[in-house]
This record gives structure tokens, sequence and C-alpha cells, in this order.
């Protein structure tokens, strides 16, 4: 047993300043093809068997970018978090949880599959991972009692499992540039007593990237044995320790499009939320024709009446996964010919689909979870005109065994009185769970969303209004949903064989009220970036990381651009910087998403740039960034007397620089 150092003696007499570091350091942070329901790792953290496991990382983690220096630290906690993306209610309770950790030589490959004591106390077993000539184990400690905390469903996913070494008279002294530099991590789990809903969530392990996992674990599901079964993806594990190096608060790094684009003309809106994004339009959204029975457009402004849900029905229309409804509207008001109009047709009868749009064409019948910007503009299909309150993959049988009325509702209110043509028809996604987490009859409520789109037959006015909504949009599970959601309205394809035009994801929640428009021939001008080494997944643009560089280009630049410009800045102005179109300085509908006097301004300029620019001037983040944000947008530049100064802009990436 290691005792604890002069190191140990003076962290204790003073305050403990908690610094921080996750196992492994270069953790996959989306950067996976796909995200699958229900894989992280069921090894270790179970809710069935009894489980013992040993983790080892070695000490690369310790004495990278987390500086760890020669004479070590007190590690005072261990954490554990549910698989990223995943939400969960917690609850689930484990009694008589043994901890002990250990410094070793023994690295991830040497690592055996032989525990030593079998009850993780006593001496260490010649030839295992607790063989005293290889490993120097601390003080062992037991919890008597281990609640599993809810998981939010973020990426990266809360600590469920949270350790406290000192509280157990664990907390072991390990430095990682001594004889024994790698750290072993040895945890006893009885079986635990569940609390209902029954379904451990599971936990994070590791999808590393570069010099690799640098760690490795054993578990078996008899405590008594000796072997144990390898398990080359070990769960991530939170680190807190006393002592320099390391990071007072874990700093993911993250990007998120915000602010919108200018400089086309189109007749579709959306925001597309990427993974992990907070969903933020709980106030709701209302459309408003600018004449009707034909409308020619929309003004989207911000706010809707709350869920009415006096408008469910008896029983739900549906809890079939995927399924799409076929709903009369009942409109038989003599002004609108008992239709419901919308920019570009109308229609007597509405398909609502269980995975959050409505469609607005009969024809079309496809219950269509992979919410994509193709599928949604009908550019990979014929697919028709939509309004997507919250267009993800979800399920609306998974919360059925806690709530009956879990599912897809769908009730018109009937005129006041005959002719009046003022019916007005609720279609109600409640209490719909996601596909991704666990069903059974007794389980149930670890995802969960209520909303409603609601459409006025008098005034053609359509609402999207939110419920509970879950804080986090993490649904995806597939490469075919090349975002989490999406929230708007399109035509999709037009007259079954023209796209709509892309006007870019719109920041909805700072960017109202907008006015949408007949469909023109230009999209809205669109920025991204490319980043390397690690590109990121289809599910999210590249992040700013130390030892990343990043690029960006510029697509749909309007005929007859002079100059063009990347800017970068520190910061981000939400909602986008307008001024009035008298003032000549933007063109109307374009906003500045950067401040007004960028730090890095410019980042590189473009003379003549034609339709598209490929960005070719690199930033480079080094590491000591974390923390900051910076916003990437492309503006256009007229200094040759046209009527604005900057006559279009890009949509904006905001980006806060992390840990990988």
């Amino acid at each position: 047993m290691r005792p604890f150092s002069a190191l140990a003696a003076a962290i204790l007499a003073g305050p403990l300043a908690a610094q921080t570091l996750v196992l492994p350091d270069n953790h996959n942070l989306m950067e996976a093809t796909t995200y699958a329901s229900n894989a992280g790792d069921t090894n270790q953290w179970v809710a069935t068997a009894n489980r013992r496991f040993q983790i080892l990382y070695e000490a690369s983690h310790f004495t990278g970018k987390a500086g760890i220096p020669p004479g070590g630290v007190l590690i005072t906690r261990v954490k554990f978090r549910g698989e990223d993306g995943e939400s969960n209610l917690g609850g689930q309770v484990y009694t008589g949880i043994t901890v002990q950790l250990g410094a070793t030589s023994l690295n991830a490959t040497t690592m055996v599959t032989t525990f030593g004591s079998p009850t993780g106390g006593g001496p260490g077993t010649p030839g295992s991972n607790r063989d005293p000539a290889l490993t120097t184990l601390g003080p062992a400690g037991t919890v008597p009692t281990l609640v599993v905390a809810p998981s939010v469903g973020s990426c990266p996913n809360n600590y469920c499992i949270d350790i406290d070494l000192l509280a157990i008279g664990a907390a072991f002294v390990f430095d990682p540039h001594g004889p024994q530099p790698n750290l072993l991590i040895d945890i006893t789990a009885p079986t635990p007593v569940q609390v209902a809903p029954q379904a451990m969530i599971p936990i994070q392990d590791t999808l590393a990237h570069g010099a690799g996992i640098r760690g490795r674990a054993i578990w078996t599901s008899t405590i008594a044995a000796l072997t144990g079964t390898s398990d080359t993806t070990p769960a991530v594990v939170g680190i807190e320790f006393a002592g320099p190096g390391g990071w007072p608060t874990e700093m993911p790094a993250r990007a998120e499009y915000i602010g919108g684009g200018c400089g086309g003309a189109h007749s579709t809106v959306y925001q597309a939320f990427t993974q992990d994004q907070p969903f933020d339009l709980g106030a709701g959204l209302t459309f408003l024709p600018d004449t009707y029975p034909s409308p020619n457009f929309y003004t989207v402004i911000a706010g809707a009446p709350p869920v009415d849900f006096s408008q469910l029905n008896a029983v739900p229309n549906t809890t079939t996964l995927d399924a799409v409804i076929t709903v009369p509207l009942g409109f038989t008001g003599v002004p609108n010919g008992g239709q419901f109009h919308y920019p570009g047709g109308s229609t007597p009868t509405i398909k609502p689909c269980v995975d959050g749009y409505v469609w607005l064409d009969t024809a079309m019948t496809l219950g269509q979870f992979a919410c994509s910007r193709a599928n949604m503009l009908g550019t990979a299909a014929n697919y028709t005109a939509r309004f997507m309150p919250f267009w993800s993959d979800q399920h609306p049988a998974r919360n059925t065994g806690g709530n009956p009325l879990a599912g897809l509702h769908a009730k018109t209110v009937p005129e006041t009185s005959p002719g009046a043509g003022d019916a007005v028809c609720y279609v109600t996604w409640n209490d719909m769970g996601t596909w991704r987490t666990p069903s059974g009859a007794t389980i149930f409520g670890h995802a969960s969303w209520t909303y409603q789109c609601v459409f006025h037959e008098l005034t053609g006015i359509v609402e999207f209004r939110y419920g509970a909504m879950m804080p986090y949009i993490s649904t995806l599970w597939t490469t075919t949903m090349e975002n989490a959601a999406l929230v708007g309205f399109t035509r999709g394809r037009i007259g079954g064989t023209t796209p709509s035009l892309d006007p870019q994801s719109r920041d909805l929640s700072h960017e109202l009220p907008y006015t949408t428009a007949v469909e023109g021939s230009t999209s809205h001008v669109s920025l991204t970036g490319v980043a390397t080494p690690i590109a990121g997944s289809i599910h999210q643009t590249g992040r700013m990381f130390g030892g990343q560089t990043l690029t960006w280009n510029i697509a749909n630049i309007p005929a007859g651009s002079i100059l063009a410009w990347t800017i970068l800045d520190v910061g981000a102005s939400q909602p986008s910087i307008q001024f009035p179109s008298f003032l000549g300085l933007t063109a109307p509908g374009c906003g500045i998403s950067t401040s007004l006097a960028p730090i890095l301004l410019p980042h590189e300029q473009f003379l003549l740039p034609g339709s598209s620019v490929t960005g070719a001037v690199p930033l480079v983040v080094p590491h000591g960034w974390e923390g900051t944000v910076i916003t990437a947008q492309a503006i256009g530049i007229d200094v040759f007397g046209g009527p604005y100064l900057i006559p279009w802009a890009s949509n904006a990436i905001k980006y806060t620089v992390g840990l990988d």
C-alpha cells in the first residue's frame, strides 16, 4: 500500500483546488461515422450481474497536454459518464462498491487477464495485474450506496457515476514520471438494486484517435474469479486531483452554425441543429402568410401559445415507428374553399409523421427518420412541401409504459358556426421518445419531447408550440442523418422537377423576424469549415482544439462581387448586428455575427472571388486557447460606389476552443 507522501500532506494541509483530466486525453468526440443506439460499454458498469473490472491508462495521458510534472498528484475522484448523446433517468443503486487505485509498470500491451486478489483486497497475486512486483496499490475504499445520477444526453455526457475517493479513504498519490508510471483502477460492483425504469445507461467507452487509446480493461461477471475478459476499449474515466497540471474545468471543443446568410431569395426557412446542440426554441415559432388565401411567403416570428393538451385524443392516432397518418383537415369554410393554403400550393388533407414533420402533399406517404437537407429540399428525391416543428428520429412508443397518451395525435376543432371558416387543426407529438433509448413495458421516460403544430383555417397562420423538450438534441445513429434535427418550412421539390434553393441554416432563436421569398434563382452565401487532422463527423463540423488546422470555404457568392473576406473574431454577436438600410452599411437581411471590430480581421481576402472560393490560409490552433470562443464569417465588400458597403454575408460558425 502506498502511504500519503509529503506531496499529499502538503495538499491536504490547504484547500483542495480540484484539477481535472479525461482518460484518454484524445477521446473521440463526434468523429465516428455513426452513433449507434446503446453502443457504449456494457462490460464494466452493468445493471444485472455482479461485476469486477480493472482499467489501465498509461502515463502519457497525464504527462502530455495535461502537463502533470514529476512528483505526482493526489487523485481524489474517479468518474464515469453515460454514452455520449444518450439520456437516462438514472436512479439505479449499487451497494458495497469497492475501489482501489494503483501505480503499475504494466501497460496496455502487457496488462494480463488475471486480476489478482479475488475480492479486491489483500496482497496481490504473482503474475497478475496486482502483482506487488509490478503494481503498488493505494488504500481500498468502499462506497456503501452509490446512486447513478441522470444523464442529460449531451456530448460529452455528464458524469453519472462519481466516486469521492477522499470520502471513502481511497485517495491515491500518483506520479506518472515514476518507475511505475501507469494508472490501474480496480473496482468491484455487486449486483445493483434496480429502481424503475430499469435501464442502465451504457457507459461511454473510448474511440480515441491519433496515438491511440493507450489503455485497456479486463472484466468478469464472477467476482470471485481470478481471470477476466480483455476489453480494448475501456470506459472513459474522469479524474479529479489536487496538484499541478490538468484543467480547472473540462472544456469540450464545439462548433455551431449561427446567424444567417443573405444574398439570395428562398421559399424555405429552417434551422439545422447539430448533434449535442441545446434546443432553444421553447418559446415557439409563428408563420404568418403575407396574404391569405393566396400566400406568397411567410414572415416567421418568435413566440407561440403553449401546447394545448385539451386537444389530445382519448388514444393516440398512432404509436408506430416512422408512421405517417392521413388527417382530413375538416376545413369547410367558404372563404378558403375548404383548403389550407401555403406558398406554392393548397391541400384539404395533411399527413403528419411521428418523426416530427407534416407533409402538405397528399401524395407523400414516406415516414422519413433521416433528416437531411437533401431530403428536406427535394434534392435527394421528389420530396415536396412540409412543415417541420421538430424533424428528428423519434419513437412514439418509448414512453407508453408510463403515459398511455404518449404518441402522435391529430384533432380538428370545428368552425364556431357554419361557414365561418375558423376551424383549427392540432397535431401533437406527446411525450415522444427516441429510437436510441431502450424499450419495454417498465422502461420509459429516459427521453421525452412534446410539441404541437397548429393550422388556422381562417388566417393560414401556422404555430409551432413546444412543451417539455430534452435539453440537448442528441438523436443520431446513422450516416443518413446529416442533422440531429431540422425545424422550419420547405416547399421541397417544386413542380416535381426543381429542388428548393438552400437558404442555409438560420439561427431561429436569434435571427427573427425573418421573411421568406417567392422562390428565386440564387442561394444565400454559405460558409463551411475544413479541419485537419480530425475532420469531424458529418453530424458536426470540424472543431478547434490544440493541434487542429482549419480553413474555410465560401459558396454561392453573388455575381459581380469584387472583394470577399473571411473574418475571424474572438466572441460572437447573437443576434447578428444589422443596420438600417439608409446608412448604406449592410444590405437588407444581412447581419454581422462577429463584432464590429474583429480582433483577427481579416483572416483571408479574395479579389474577384467568382462564385465560390476555397480557403488557403490555415489557422493553426495552439494549446492554451482552451475556453476561447472564435467566430468565422464571410462577407462581401463593395468599395466602388454600390448602395451597401457589405452587400452580402454568409452564415457564421461559432467555435469553442476546447480539449479534444
